[in-house]
Order: structure tokens, then C-alpha cells, then sequence
């Protein structure tokens, strides 16, 4: 019997699971290596003297140095002033003292890059002590596009917000323009609103100036930095709308106001315009409309006024058939037969002054349009001890036009005319003349009727030249003009086809041109040119 034992199934032995200490350590460092130099953030570690030992590839990329360029510098080297030049000391404060500023807190602050640029970083900072030594590691994140996106994000805001006060400046505008009767009372409404809408308000001031007059806010004074924008209404330059800037300001590319600015005071100066237009045109509707009223009651007036004059004169006619034996009384009869024709003259012109409601032009002789008016005013004009002059010839072309409607610009031109005459002369003058002419004329080869009304008055300032035909405007007192007579006048001779000009010297005279067109659809003819026809 064989006491052997029997032997042991044959096992294969396995390599054991344990790594050596030392090869984990090194697997360990070289897993570690791989993630900080393949980080996205920057990662810098110093001594505890400020001296750089490591220096990631995305250091590298953010500040433009290569590890071995600041291998052993002193960090500092990445700073700019004046971190830079505090930097040694807040690390000997930092080991004297224990009290951190940074480390374990991190913080927004500049780094500086080799070429000298600049830029806005996140730094987080800790601290290790290895083998006795005190180790400070950074971890760097490149904010540049967060702040952009932060500034972009504040700007739109700051825009915004703008806006808003800009938008609030034109929406109380137009309140002001819908509740204000006068345009006195918008302007300084405007000086007052435009202020706030600024983005230094306590710096700016305000002035509109329109029609020579000048509107201001408090505590307005000039200054060499200005912004402006003209008023332009009905195509023609009324006056201008000025910001002034009286503070310090940084200097910007487009001088020290805003371009929002800018577009605010164009938007200012443009609604001022428009408002202007808008009410002259309602003016000019509601002037047409009583002047329609005012014909209608002429019209009713002069009918009934014809009717007891036409009995006056057929009793004057029987009385001089039958004063034959009676010289004097015969004479009292034909006096009334006279006058009693004047007032009916008198009547029929002013029946003819009144229609306002002729659809269509005919042709008529500017020495008949004269003639009318003169009937309405001659009284007046000799009242007044003013010498006249007329030279209109039968002889001229007739002209396409609704008579009374000229019958109106010579009346008004007249009236103007005698007022200027008064001022100068208040009584009794050899100079105060009026004089009234009309000649054919050429313009371009287009054939015109100017008919020219002169008085040596006192004249035009030149000032007033350029608004003597705006609604409203006027230098006689409150009770001797509504400043609309120029202004209807200019449009109907507009109306047809026409314009009127202007001479004038202060102290002097004044003369008025009212230029007609002969070829204004109407074919002249050769009879024309006949007297009486």
C-alpha cells in the first residue's frame, strides 16, 4: 500500500492585484500632469517669494510667454501697475501676518501680457505646504468675453433707458402742441423738456428761437460746445432749436454730445415744424372761411341797400323834370341824383369784392380791377392827405383771373400802404405818396401783367423781409392788423400761377410787385389790346 499521499491537483498561480507604492505615485503625478496641462483655465504655482515654478500651456496662450520665458520671475512680471508694484509687499504683509487677501477667496483683477496688453481675469488662489515649503497655486479664467458680453448687455440698457427719456421728451412735446393755444406756450415748453432728456441734464441748458423771438430755459448761457437743428416749416427756414453744454465732459470722437442727442434735437426741430404748418394751414382755412361769412354778409347787405337807392334816384330823376323853374332846388335834386349814383358804384364793387364762390378765371383789365377798389378807398386815401398816383393803361392785355379775388391783394397792399403813410407822415405831407402802376413784362420769355403798388412810407426792416408773408405776422398794433392780409394775398396771386415782391428801405419806401401770367391757359386776342373791350 503505498502511503504516498496523493498529490495536489496542479494550480497556476496569478500576478498579484497591488501596484508598488512608487509605481501609483508615478501613475498618480503623470494623470495629474495630464490634467493641469490640458486645462482650459490657466494654472501658475509660486514660492512663497513670488518666484514662478510652473506655467501651464493655457498661461501660455493667455498671457503670450512661454513657460521657460518666466520660469524663476517674479510673478509681478504678469501684473500691471499698480498691483504690480504692491505685489512684493502684500506677500511679506501676507507671511507676517497670516491674513489673506486673496487666497481662498478669489476675485475679477487685470493680468498684463507679454506685449504689454491688458485684460480682465478671474484668479482663485490656495496654498499648499510641500516638504516644508509653502507652495501658492493659481487657477486664472479669461473673462474677456463675459465682460464684453456684460458691457454690450449694460450699454443696450443704458440705451434703452435713454430711449425711454427720449421718447418721453416728443410724447410730452406733443401733448404740450395739443394743449397749448399759443406757440409762445409750446417753446418754452420745449426749452423746458429738453433739458431733462440729456444725459448731464444739470449741464445743459436749451434756447428756440422762431420768427426772431427767443425762448430760453432758466439759467441759460452760452457756450462754446453746441448742438442745433433748424426749424423748416412750409420749405423755409423759421429759426433753430440749440442745446449747450456748460460741464465737463470726457472728450468723445463726435465732440460732448451723444449722437442720441443729436437725433433728439432733429426730432425736436422737425415736430416744431410740422406743428407750425399745421397751424398755419388750419388758420388759413378757418381766415378763408370768415372771409366767405364776410362776403355773404356784404352780399345780403349790398341787396338790400340797392333796392331804397334805386327809389332815390328815380325820385331825384322826376325831381329834376320837374324843378325846371326852380335852379336851386333843381341842383339839390341832381346832387342827389349823383350821389345816390356813387353809393350804387359803391355798391356794385363791393357786391363785386364779396364773391368768393367763382369756380372759373375770365379774362379781365387790370385798369377795371383798379378802378373797383380805388371806388372803395379813395374816400379814405383823401382823408388822409395822401397824394395819388395811378398809371394803369386801358391799353394792356387782358388777364385770366377771378377779378375779385385780385381786387383783394390790391385792397390789402393798399391798406398796408396807407398805414405806412400815417406812421411816417401823421398829417399833411407833400411826400406822402401812394402810387399805383401796372406795364407788361418778360420773364424767361413768359409774358407777365405787373401791376406795382408804392408808398414813401417808413418802409421794411430787412429783418421782416422774410416773414412779411407768414400767417399772423405783423408790426401794427394789436388793433390795426391780424398779420393775414399778406399772407391771403401771396396765396391767391400763387393760386395763379403769379408772385408777389418786395422792395423796400427803411425811411423811404416800400414797393410791391404783383407779377400775372399772360399765358396762364387763357389764348390772348388781338381785340385785347383795344380800349373799352
Amino acid at each position: 500500500m503505498d502511503t504516498k499521499k496523493p498529490s495536489s491537483p496542479s494550480v497556476r498561480a496569478r500576478a498579484p492585484s497591488v501596484v508598488p507604492v512608487h509605481d501609483a505615485l508615478l501613475d498618480n503625478d503623470a494623470w495629474t500632469r495630464a490634467i493641469v496641462e490640458t486645462a482650459v483655465d490657466g494654472i501658475i504655482t509660486i514660492d512663497e517669494g513670488g518666484l514662478i515654478e510652473y506655467f501651464n500651456p493655457a498661461a501660455e496662450r493667455m498671457f503670450g510667454y512661454k513657460a521657460a520665458e518666466v520660469h524663476g520671475k517674479n510673478i509681478k512680471l504678469l501684473m500691471p501697475s499698480p498691483d504690480r508694484e504692491a505685489h512684493d509687499r502684500y506677500i511679506a504683509d501676507y507671511r507676517k501676518t497670516g491674513k489673506a487677501k486673496i487666497i481662498g477667496i478669489g476675485r475679477e483683477v487685470t493680468g498684463r501680457r507679454k506685449d504689454g496688453s491688458t485684460f480682465p481675469m478671474h484668479l482663485a488662489v490656495s496654498e499648499v505646504t510641500l516638504g516644508g515649503r509653502r507652495i501658492f497655486t493659481g487657477i486664472i479664467h479669461d473673462i474677456t468675453a463675459q465682460r464684453k458680453a456684460q458691457q454690450e448687455k449694460d450699454r443696450l440698457l443704458t440705451d434703452l433707458n435713454k430711449r425711454n427719456i427720449e421718447l418721453t421728451c416728443l410724447y410730452r412735446m406733443g401733448e404740450s402742441t395739443r394743449s397749448r393755444e399759443l406757440m409762445a406756450d409750446i417753446f418754452n415748453d420745449v426749452v423746458r423738456l429738453i433739458r431733462p432728456a440729456f444725459s448731464q441734464p444739470e449741464a445743459t441748458c436749451a434756447r428756440v428761437t422762431f420768427d426772431g423771438e427767443v425762448y430760453v430755459d432758466s439759467d441759460f448761457r452760452t457756450t462754446e460746445h453746441r448742438i442745433s437743428a433748424d426749424i423748416i416749416a412750409s420749405g423755409r427756414k423759421r429759426g433753430e432749436v440749440e442745446v449747450f453744454f456748460r460741464g465737463e465732459r470726457p472728450t468723445l470722437e463726435i465732440g460732448p454730445f451723444l449722437e442720441e442727442e443729436r437725433d433728439l434735437i432733429d426730432a425736436v426741430a422737425r415736430g416744431i415744424g410740422e406743428t407750425v404748418e399745421r397751424r398755419e394751414a388750419e388758420a388759413k382755412v378757418i381766415q378763408a372761411s370768415k372771409l366767405a361769412s364776410i362776403g355773404e354778409l356784404a352780399a345780403g347787405v349790398g341787396h338790400e341797400i340797392n333796392n331804397p337807392v334805386n327809389a332815390i334816384m328815380n325820385c331825384a330823376d322826376l325831381l329834376v323834370k320837374n324843378l325846371d323853374e326852380a335852379p336851386k332846388n333843381r341842383q339839390l335834386a341832381q346832387l342827389i341824383r349823383s350821389e345816390a349814383d356813387r353809393i350804387a358804384n359803391i355798391v356794385s364793387n363791393l357786391l363785386t369784392f364779396s364773391r368768393q364762390d367763382r369756380e372759373h378765371h375770365s379774362p379781365a383789365r387790370l385798369c377795371d380791377i383798379v378802378e373797383g377798389v380805388l371806388s372803395l378807398t379813395s374816400k379814405k386815401i383823401a382823408k388822409s392827405h395822401i397824394s395819388l398816383l395811378v398809371d394803369v393803361p386801358e391799353t394792356l392785355p387782358k388777364v385770366k383771373c377771378r377779378s375779385e379775388q385780385i381786387q383783394q391783394v390790391l385792397m390789402n397792399l393798399i391798406i398796408n400802404a396807407m398805414h405806412a403813410l400815417d406812421e411816417r407822415y401823421p398829417g399833411m405831407d407833400p411826400d406822402k405818396l401812394l402810387a399805383i402802376s401796372a406795364h407788361q413784362i418778360g420773364d424767361d420769355g413768359r409774358p407777365f401783367l405787373r401791376l406795382t403798388i408804392e408808398d414813401h412810407g417808413s418802409g421794411i426792416a430787412p429783418s421782416n423781409l422774410e416773414r412779411i408773408f407768414d400767417p399772423f405776422f405783423t408790426t401794427k398794433g394789436r388793433d390795426k392788423g391780424t398779420g393775414l392780409g399778406l399772407s391771403v394775398s401771396d396765396g391767391i396771386v400763387k393760386d395763379h400761377g403769379g408772385s408777389i415782391l418786395v422792395e423796400s428801405e427803411v425811411g423811404r419806401f416800400a414797393r410791391f410787385h404783383v407779377d400775372l401770367p399772360l399765358d396762364n391757359g387763357w389764348a390772348l386776342k388781338s381785340e385785347a389790346m383795344t380800349p373799352g373791350v
